[in-house]
């Protein structure tokens, strides 16, 4: 059984949307923690920015994997 994986020039919309996501939750996560915001403001921008750069880590080693 083979599955195929989405390229990255595929989605290049998708791409830039979680790069997108990256940088408004990060910022988020940095404002929250300078204006001494609840923990869970803090934590919620964090989790959002380790599930985007996750997603992005995830599909840059897919792409690479069908390249080789």
């Amino acid at each position: 059984m083979t599955t195929t994986h989405p390229q990255t020039s595929d989605n290049s919309a998708t791409h830039t949307a979680l790069w997108a996501l990256v940088a408004v939750s990060g910022v988020a996560n940095l404002v929250s923690s300078v204006a001494q915001a609840p923990l869970v403001v803090n934590l919620a921008t964090g989790l959002v920015t380790l599930a985007a750069l996750t997603a992005l880590g995830t599909r840059y080693l897919r792409a690479r994997r069908t390249r080789v």
